[in-house]
């Protein structure tokens, strides 16, 4: 099968360093006791032992079926795996099989060596996001797909406007003003002009300054 299109699109920001970044690849053992791939994006001039992972919250085999590429292998967990390195925090992407349990199985693999583990995750993705993140540091949520649970874990939560994704601002705008009712340690923007995916259609300096305040946010949590 042919790579989708949206596979390859980069996201429209980029900082020095990223370029120079260093990718290994290593293994985790996941939920179901097998070895799973993940790849680390050394950071550059480090802020802490911080990690920082790029959660994939479907299957990944699924993945490749519906878009002819892993989630490692498509432009924007790279690129957004680059960016994080880039701004001093070692970045993580990975493979799974059974996404959540294997999303706890990573958390608890990184959490072994450092409990500076920071998530970034992004759309349908953002279920298993913050189940894991209730185990993590801090989290970045794109234009997230929300359930009813909000971990007590300090979020940055990015609503787009004109986001076309049936039901999910729906959704988000009642799961962020109850997490200020709660309480929760939550700080949310909203993009107005913003479609979904706003970093890989919409060039301009509020993608740019929204993606800086993702990782800025990741900074003083994780530093």
């Amino acid at each position: 099968m042919a790579r989708h299109e949206v596979t390859t699109r980069r996201v429209l920001y980029e900082i020095p360093g990223m370029q120079s970044v260093q990718v290994r690849q290593s293994e985790f053992k996941g939920a179901g006791g097998d070895a799973l791939p993940l790849e680390i994006y050394d950071a550059v001039n480090p802020i802490s032992d911080a990690v920082v992972v790029i959660l994939e919250g479907y299957p990944d085999a699924g993945v490749e079926k519906h878009v002819g590429c892993k989630f490692m292998e498509m432009e924007w967990t790279i690129c957004m795996a680059r960016l994080i390195a880039a701004s001093g925090m070692t970045a993580i992407t990975h493979s799974n099989r059974d996404p959540e349990p294997d999303a706890h199985a990573l958390i608890a693999h990184l959490s072994t060596t450092t409990w500076r583990v920071g998530i970034w995750s992004a759309s349908g993705h953002g279920p298993v996001a913050l189940a894991a993140a209730a185990k993590a540091k801090c989290a970045v949520l794109m234009n997230p797909i929300t359930k009813d649970f909000c971990p007590d874990t300090p979020l940055f939560v990015v609503r787009s406007g004109r986001d076309r994704t049936p039901s999910l601002n729906e959704a988000l705008d009642p799961f962020i003003s109850r997490a200020i009712a709660e309480n929760r340690p939550l700080t949310a923007v909203n993009y107005p002009e913003a479609p979904h995916a706003f970093e890989l259609h919409l060039d301009g300096p509020e993608t740019r300054r929204i993606l800086q305040q993702g990782l800025d946010f990741l900074r003083a949590n994780l530093g």
